[in-house]
């Protein structure tokens, strides 16, 4: 696992999970840092899917959606098609908002765990999870 003081990154069979903790605040500077290690590994392993996991209610910052919003252009760019948001009902849709770009399929968790399980569903048809809104 790979982490800064403001978010923690690791590859789970072919599942890029990037975790904010709670009372996280995204800097351009860390934002900077999140993506150069992103654009690393989505040139160097395969990578499937991405869990985004934001265990904060403070507000996105500007760096915070500019982030987001490169890092779904950059999934796209590698063939990474499917984003597992987990998070609050509010922060949640907020986040499936800003990354709302083409080429992108989003699906909302409210537990870590079976966001994994969606993601790594890849080819073959998974079990209907149940994700309470």
């Amino acid at each position: 696992m790979e982490s800064s003081e403001r978010w923690s990154l690791r590859l789970d069979d072919g599942v890029l999970v990037v975790e904010f903790p709670h009372g996280t605040g995204l800097s351009p500077a860390d934002g900077e840092g999140l993506l150069d290690r992103w654009r690393t590994l989505a040139r160097e392993r395969q990578v499937d899917a991405l869990v985004l996991v934001v265990r904060t209610t403070r507000p996105c910052s500007d760096a915070g959606r500019r982030t987001l919003q490169l890092a779904a252009q950059i999934a796209v760019e590698h063939g990474v098609t499917r984003f597992a948001v987990v998070a609050e009902r509010p922060k949640r849709r907020y986040l499936e908002r800003t990354m709302d770009i083409d080429g992108v399929e989003a699906e909302p968790f409210n537990d870590a765990a079976a966001a994994l399980r969606w993601a790594k569903c890849q080819s073959k048809p998974c079990p209907p999870i149940e994700s309470p809104s």
